[in-house]
């Protein structure tokens, strides 16, 4: 179980640095140059830092809860529900970045095909 903890919490922890790394130099073949999307990249840049700070706070407090004692049942159980509420906050602000997604593509295209005509 404590080693599985120390996994758990470093994967997250790595994880967070990992995205939140990716996002500052960008992902490969991703073109967001025109001025009609730096509004969505601005939001999508602090809604992401957001999530990845969560992830980072999610691996903390797994580690934490790994290294209570076994006597702290209290701060075992109050981290791991913790990390339970953080990881669906994380769900709730990924399926918002989708919608968000969506709804400026849906922007993009619509002003492509008035370029168009």
């Amino acid at each position: 179980m404590f080693a599985g903890g120390l996994v758990l919490a470093s994967t997250l922890i790595f994880f967070a640095v990992w995205l939140q790394r990716s996002e500052q130099i960008g992902w490969p073949h991703e073109r967001f140059d025109e001025d009609i999307d730096q509004p969505y990249m601005k939001r999508r840049r602090r809604s992401r830092k957001r999530v990845n700070f969560l992830f980072l706070v999610s691996g903390v407090l797994v580690l934490v809860a790994t290294l209570a004692t076994p006597r702290n049942h209290a701060v075992w159980l109050s981290c791991w529900i913790s990390v339970m509420l953080v990881l669906l906050t994380i769900l709730l602000l990924a399926g918002l970045d989708a919608l968000r997604t969506i709804r400026h593509l849906r922007h993009r295209l619509d002003n492509l095909r008035q370029k168009r005509s």
